[in-house]
């Protein structure tokens, strides 16, 4: 019997017997003692039944929600019976694992007056927490449209189903051609998701590349017709910009002297390129050999020994690119900190030669094996670095040098054995003395300029090891002087005719 009807029954008697009572009141003018009698009767007789049925009363509702792990124990439900709170004497029957979801059913067991009285409830463990998505690195990124995309990492983390890393989904939301989102999407065995959201900008830092048609230095006889050949430009990631190259400057062959062709293009991005050729206008008498053989004459190639270093290299590269001119990094074995500068080097567009895994002359220079095991060690890093195999190489010391005649000949063998083996080795005609006695910038650049001539191939040794601070200073003024004399620069590639030393072992 419901509780609310039993305390409805027991209201009622009261009533009844009341109302009883004032009729007999009215119309006797007493009350009677019998009619009490039976009204009292009919109350406890009432009181009497409802309270042997009346029902516990259990305070909890039929359903409970708990997030899994947030508790380890249900406190019992208030209770009350005939007025009174009997909490402590209820039972609970049925397990709950609250680190475990799933719909579980518990009892609470009453003992009344007419037997045991149950009320069961059902209790969900649930999940609702959404996973946790960690992103390493930056969430915003600016990508050189050359370098393929490298994952700087992620993990998922939930309450429940712990690390979910293996489970992330990452979709691409593609913007425009330079932007596109990487979407990470997590969803746990609960059904709860998490989003994490990285942007990332593609961007083209790079000059397009002019490639002079005919020679970079031209010599023309005087009063004769000086015809343009143009050039062609092309970027890596626009394409050929050849419509686009704009030709300034003129040569007056009726005046001897030299003139400059200056060459510019720039690419979708803003990045613009400039190539200058020379024209050197003379007297049909005082050119000694035809215009087509002169092709390298007042070239310089920049040449740097014995880096990267993590001071100097970097400043080096800076006054590089911001004079525009490519050089040649003769490089040793590096550091792991130190792979970003290679990596640097090549995609500026600079050349990557070998000097060698080692700088020890009596490791290197005890055997043709040795050294070649020396450079092919370097050769494999720098691939496994930048993706590109250098074929260009120095010999620690040059070819002339003398340290290595601890081993006799070694030196004559060696020049043919590289050859053989598929590179080409360069030596210099003018050096910085940086790394045997130049210790200022003035001494440095004096000994470059001193060693120019724009009759020859000018290959400049210079050094970007740590602390030589000064081959900073003198660099730009180097390259200042070069561009003002009508020298052009160059780096060293495969098709550069080999300069070599004299060799003495």
């Amino acid at each position: 019997m419901n509780n609310i009807v039993i305390y409805l029954l027991e209201v009622l008697a009261i009533v009844i017997c009341l109302i009883v009572e004032i009729i007999l009141y009215k119309k006797n003018d007493m009350f009677d003692a019998r009619i009490i009698l039976i009204s009292i009767l009919i109350f406890m007789g009432i009181f009497g039944i409802t309270y042997i049925f009346e029902r516990p009363y259990i305070n909890t509702k039929k359903t409970i929600n708990i997030e899994v792990g947030t508790i380890d124990k249900i406190d019992k439900p208030k209770t009350t019976y005939h007025f009174m709170d009997i909490t402590n004497a209820i039972k609970q029957e049925g397990e709950i694992n609250f680190k475990k979801t799933g719909n579980y059913e518990l009892k609470y067991v009453v003992n009344t007056l007419i037997g045991k009285y149950t009320k069961k409830i059902n209790v969900n463990i649930i999940d609702t927490q959404k996973p946790e998505i960690i992103l390493e690195g930056e969430t915003q990124i600016r990508q050189p449209y050359y370098i393929e995309y490298s994952e700087p990492g992620f993990k998922a983390i939930d309450n429940y189903d712990g690390d979910l890393t293996n489970s992330i989904n990452i979709e691409k939301e593609v913007i425009n051609e330079n932007e596109y989102n990487l979407i990470y999407k997590i969803k746990d065995t609960s059904g709860n998701i998490s989003k994490q959201k990285r942007k990332i900008d593609i961007i083209d830092d790079v000059k397009p590349e002019i490639n002079l048609n005919g020679g970079n230095n031209i010599i023309i006889a005087l009063n004769t017709d000086y015809i343009e050949k143009g050039a062609i430009a092309n970027d890596g990631k626009d394409g050929d910009l050849t419509n686009k190259i704009i030709i300034e400057g003129n040569v007056d062959t009726k005046t001897e002297g030299t003139y400059y062709i200056s060459y510019k293009v720039k690419d979708n991005s803003m990045n613009e390129a400039i190539k200058k050729r020379i024209v050197i206008v003379k007297n049909e008498q005082d050119i000694k050999t035809p215009p087509e053989d002169n092709e390298d004459i007042g070239i310089i190639f920049l040449t740097f020994d014995d880096g990267p270093s993590s001071n100097i290299t970097p400043e080096v590269l800076n006054i590089l690119k911001e004079k525009n001119v490519k050089a040649t990094f003769f490089v040793i074995n590096y550091s792991d900190e130190n792979e970003n500068i290679i990596k640097r080097e090549y995609e500026e567009g600079h050349t990557i030669g070998i000097h060698g895994y080692s700088h020890d002359y009596g490791t290197i220079y005890e055997s043709e094996e040795a050294y070649m095991e020396n450079i092919t060690k370097l050769r494999e890093k720098i691939q496994n670095t930048t993706g590109y195999s250098p074929v260009i190489t120095r010999f620690p010391g040059g070819s002339s040098n003398t340290i290595s005649k601890f081993n006799p000949g070694i030196m004559t063998r060696l020049s043919k054995v590289v050859i053989d083996n598929g590179y080409k080795y360069f030596d210099w005609n003018v050096s910085a003395e940086d790394a045997v006695g130049a210790e200022t910038a003035g001494e440095i650049y004096n000994n470059v300029i001193s060693g120019l001539n724009k009759s020859q191939r000018n290959f400049v040794l210079m050094h970007d090891f740590e602390k030589n601070n000064a081959i900073i200073e003198a660099l730009p003024k180097i390259i200042d002087y070069g561009e003002q004399n009508g020298y052009v620069f160059e780096k060293i590639t495969w098709e550069t005719p080999m300069i070599t030393h004299r060799i003495f072992n």
